[in-house]
């Protein structure tokens, strides 16, 4: 009874660190008590740091640079508004951490207790979305140093990172989406829907979570040329 009591009562800092090395235990507590609004809140805070991190000449020259990518020169404006972008960059960060969690717990839901019906609820899925976000979140904060040293503020580490002997196109897009922090995030995320309904197979839930990341990321890496 004891040990119950203490998972179901497990605290923010104890769940967002055990997420990474132990998140059995942290699913086990939040199907009993689904609670998501601090690990996504500390998701979104680590996601917006990650962007106000960067210095605003590193923001300029990204922007520079992509600009003469599609043949165009950047507005002189530009030049001083580093801080401005860096800022709106972070805001913006955190209201797409929230919706895409939202989206993302929906789907979720949609699919594991609707189409084949489990025992979860939706608050559970976003519960169980919310602490494996946090996991993608540490990373970015985890490459700020690396995104400094490239001059790349939207610097990720992906599949593309070990061919790098892939010319540019779609291939490449594809790869660069498939984060490895973000597959990771995948990969506890099958762990919680299996806690939220223990019938749910491990096997099946990766399996899906890995399909769904690679449509994704066919799917907007069309976009990307």
């Amino acid at each position: 009874m004891e040990a119950a009591e203490t998972k179901t009562s497990m605290s923010l800092p104890t769940r967002l660190l055990k997420v990474f090395f132990a998140p059995g235990e942290v699913f086990e507590a939040v199907r009993a008590k689904p609670v998501w609004f601090g690990a996504l809140g500390m998701a979104g805070l680590f996601v917006a740091l990650s962007m106000v991190l960067i210095p605003g000449e590193i923001w300029i020259e990204s922007m520079r640079a992509q600009a003469a990518e599609q043949g165009t020169e950047m507005p002189g404006f530009m030049s001083s508004a580093g801080p401005v972008f860096r800022l709106a960059s972070a805001a913006s960060a955190m209201i797409g951490t929230f919706l895409w969690a939202f989206l993302l717990a929906g789907i979720v839901t949609l699919v594991f207790a609707f189409l084949f019906g489990d025992d979860g609820k939706y608050r559970q899925y976003l519960s169980v979305v919310s602490h494996a976000l946090f996991i993608g979140a540490v990373g970015a904060l985890l490459l700020i140093p690396l995104r400094i040293a490239q001059g790349d503020p939207s610097l990720t580490l992906n599949l593309s990172t070990f061919l790098p002997f892939l010319e540019e196109g779609y291939s490449l897009r594809v790869l660069k989406l498939l984060d490895l922090f973000g597959l990771w995030s995948y990969l506890v995320m099958a762990v919680g829907v299996t806690k939220i309904d223990p019938r749910r197979g491990m096997g099946f839930a990766v399996s899906f979570f890995m399909a769904f990341a690679v449509v994704f990321a066919l799917i907007f890496g069309i976009f990307g040329g």
